[in-house]
Order: C-alpha cells, then structure tokens, then sequence
C-alpha cells in the first residue's frame, strides 16, 4: 500500500508491507521538487504495526516530523 502526502513544499510517500506473520513494515520518502529536479530520501520505521493504515499513518506522521526538523537530504536512514 502507498500514500502521498503534501506537506510544507515537500512530498512524502509512506509505503507499507506485510509480513509474514500478519503484521506490517513502514517506510517513507520525503522528496524536494526545484528547478534541479527531485531529490528523493528515503526512511524505514523499525517498528511493525498490526494494520496497513497504521503503518501508513505513523509513515506520514513521521515524515512530517522529519520535515519539521529538518533531515539530511538524498540519504536512506532508519528513523526511529
């Protein structure tokens, strides 16, 4: 499952999966769109949710706090 999301000139795309025992992984990337291009960096969550949407859910949340931060652009990292 995917999600887009807008969010203070960034788009972040949360994207979930699931596991084999019924549970779900999430990962998101935030992307910055300007003249150059796009830049694309990418984020795993450790942790494993019971649902696709709360996977999805906690993917944008943490995004967005990404973005409110600030993060190291066109790297992959964990985010815990």
């Amino acid at each position: 499952m995917k999600s887009r999301q807008g969010y203070k000139g960034y788009v972040i795309e949360a994207r979930s999966d699931e596991l084999r025992d019924g549970e779900f992984s999430a990962e998101f990337s935030i992307e910055q769109h300007d003249g150059a291009g796009v830049t694309e960096t990418q984020f795993y969550l450790p942790h494993t949710f019971l649902s696709q949407e709360l996977a999805i859910a906690a993917a944008i949340q943490a995004g967005q706090q990404k973005v409110d931060v600030g993060f190291e652009r066109g790297r992959g990292v964990a985010s815990g």
